[in-house]
């Protein structure tokens, strides 16, 4: 019986891809580490088909990290939204490496779908990226209501905080981090709160003086 991790890599090699090996290797620093020589674009089309059919968690960390480049959106959106709803509930790894894919991978038109995830507390701490890269789509007046929503979730509150910061200035975001401090002093997400003050604050008073008239 050929176990998934061949089987992945056997239509790989099927479909010509260079550096089926390198399946699962990844490498940010190549002082002391050989580089990857896995093809991941043109590995997309086949991981994708396969994705809906892996069992093993570690498998499907290894294939979401793969679709993480900008070439694999829009197209691989929806793959990863499907098992992104299928991880996360059972497996916090596999869930987080697929939220951040589908994160990398969505458009302005996915963010309905983005905020239906982020929005489930069901899926933890898997949503966290997907919450951090909500400030893309700033645009939106969804936005800022499901962040102002999502800063008091210990499971991305965090992420959100830094996604307010981003999508609707330093200075907009202080009141609503101010409430959750003082909501929640001395425990784990008022301590979170009073870093991002201290962060936006410094970021206000970076900014230039308003002209005088």
């Amino acid at each position: 019986m050929v176990d998934e991790w061949q089987r992945v890599r056997n239509a790989l090699k099927h479909a010509g891809v260079a550096g089926t090996a390198d399946l699962g290797y990844f490498v940010n620093d190549v002082t002391y580490l050989r580089a990857s020589v896995f093809d991941e674009r043109a590995a997309m089309p086949v991981l994708l088909d396969l994705l809906p059919t892996l069992t093993d968690p570690t498998l499907v960390w290894a294939v979401a990290g793969h679709l993480r480049g900008p070439w694999a959106r829009p197209a691989a959106f929806g793959a990863l939204v499907n098992a992104f709803r299928q991880w996360a509930p059972q497996n916090e790894d596999a869930g987080w490496q697929l939220g951040d894919a589908l994160a990398r991978a969505a458009e302005p038109d996915d963010l309905p779908v983005l905020l239906i995830l982020v929005c489930d507390a069901r899926y933890g701490t898997a949503r966290q990226m997907i919450v951090g890269s909500l400030w893309r789509f700033r645009k939106s007046p969804l936005v800022e209501p499901a962040l102002v929503a999502l800063i008091t979730d210990p499971a991305v509150a965090l992420h959100a905080m830094s996604a307010l910061r981003r999508s609707i200035g330093a200075a907009a975001a202080l009141p609503y981090l101010r409430q959750v401090a003082t909501d929640h002093p001395g425990d784990r997400l008022g301590k979170t709160a009073v870093t991002q003050i201290r962060r936006a604050e410094a970021a206000v008073s970076r900014q230039p003086p308003p002209p005088e008239l």
